[in-house]
């Protein structure tokens, strides 16, 4: 039988040499740990499955790997979730067939799920936008400044997590901070002035190490700046759920309503493709530009 998410044995580690060495290879390849730590969980998946099966993953075939995506959907809610899985193998096999490991990769003709493209995030309008970082001003110090990170440069849980002190600077009479994003790539943000009081808050007296800290003085986590969220948008009196995607996903959505250029919101948001913006324009105006109102209008002309 194919294992549950509760019986899946140590990843990696619980598979003989060879499988052990090449899959620590392939994830050594990547600088970023998130990334890492994400791939790793899915070539766990994959290969407790075979465990399950009585299947080298190295002699895996085509109709193998469907009948392990048709098992994975049943696993999990998310399509888009299978979908990462699915291509994270497909990054392995093709890194076995550039290694020589094999001559040819079993994921070649495996088909896919499409990816939900659908937003299915939660949306903030204008006021509970400001609501709930008027709220973190409140509460002040790294709550503050983490609030103004997240919603007002719309940076990822990770990278706000990871700024040190040392990583403000001045910059043409900016002030500005680096942050490491996907793939480690750095990038040099200016914050706003509202940003740049709270970041000055949150630092106070200190010359290094991490620029926001829990109330046990240690370095904030994803863990910490989730619950921070969600207790900010309780104190701001809203009720749906909240996670710290949300407010980079309202800061998007946020910058194309003030009018700002598909490609300036690109490069806000430091997407590489630009399709990944283009979702949130076509999320945002989804219903306001339906051609519903456009009959209705056309035909009371007419009257």
């Amino acid at each position: 039988m194919p294992p549950t998410a509760a019986t899946l044995p140590d990843p990696i580690d619980g598979h003989h040499e060879k499988l052990r060495r090449y899959g620590g290879a392939f994830l050594a390849g990547f600088r970023n740990a998130n990334t890492r730590t994400s791939y790793r969980q899915q070539l766990h998946r994959w290969f407790a499955w075979c465990d399950a099966c009585g299947i080298d993953p190295l002699a895996a075939d085509r109709v193998h790997l469907e009948l392990y995506c048709r098992w994975f959907e049943q696993q999990v809610d998310s399509i888009n979730t299978v979908s990462h899985g699915l291509s994270v193998l497909a990054s392995f096999y093709r890194w076995l067939v550039h290694a020589e490991v094999l001559a040819t990769t079993p994921m070649a003709a495996v088909r896919r799920p499409r990816r939900d493209d659908s937003s299915k995030q939660t949306k903030l309008i204008r006021h509970q936008f400001a609501d709930w970082l008027n709220a973190a001003e409140q509460q002040g110090g790294a709550a503050y400044a983490t609030g103004c990170l997240l919603a007002l440069n719309g940076l990822r849980v990770s990278e706000v997590c990871a700024i040190d002190i040392e990583d403000i600077a001045e910059e043409r009479w900016h002030q500005v901070v680096t942050v490491h994003g996907k793939g480690d790539r750095p990038a040099t943000v200016p914050l706003a002035p509202r940003t740049r009081a709270a970041v000055e808050q949150a630092v106070a007296s200190r010359e290094r190490g991490p620029l926001l800290l829990s109330r046990w003085n240690n370095r904030m986590t994803r863990n910490n700046v989730a619950a921070l969220v969600t207790k900010v948008a309780q104190a701001a009196r809203i009720e749906s759920r909240m996670t710290p995607h949300t407010l980079r996903h309202a800061a998007i959505t946020a910058a194309l309503n003030a009018g700002a250029h598909l490609r300036d919101v690109q490069d806000f948001a430091r997407h590489a493709d630009p399709k990944t913006t283009m979702r949130y324009d076509r999320n945002r105006h989804s219903l306001d530009r339906h051609a519903t109102y456009a009959i209705a209008q056309y035909i009371a002309g007419s009257e």
